[in-house]
Formats: structure tokens, sequence, C-alpha cells
């Protein structure tokens, strides 16, 4: 066995939970849910780590602005 096919297969399956979470985050939004928060996940699988998941927003279209300009 190739020692890489872990290391492709991890990185496979992280992709995949980075596309599904995406999708996850748009239908919400998109569905008008309150996204931001903090929650405590506890699986039902006694040898599965419990998760704590936080969502933040970050805009990104905040427009700048150049100081030369900004009257104080």
């Amino acid at each position: 066995m190739d020692p890489t096919d872990n290391l492709k297969e991890v990185s496979a399956a992280t992709v995949a939970f980075e596309n599904d979470l995406k999708a996850l985050i748009l239908g919400a939004f998109a569905d008008g849910a309150a996204i931001e928060g903090t929650w405590e996940i506890t699986l039902p699988v006694n040898d599965a780590p419990n998760w704590t998941v936080e969502i933040a927003k970050v805009r990104t279209d905040v427009p700048t602005y150049d100081s030369e300009f900004i009257e104080e």
C-alpha cells in the first residue's frame, strides 16, 4: 500500500466536508436561519468525540476608504 493513499483519502474527506459545510451554510442562510452562534454537538457514539462549532459572519465586501479624503 502506498503511504500517500491515506493522505489522499484524508484530503478528499476534508474537501468533501468543506463542500458539504459550505452548502449547508448557504442553504440555511438562504432559508433565513440564524447561522451565527456556538453549538455543542454531542454524538451518540461513545468512541466519537463531541464537538463545539462556532460560526461567525465575516464581511469581505467592506469598502475601504482613502484616509486622505476623510475629514476629522
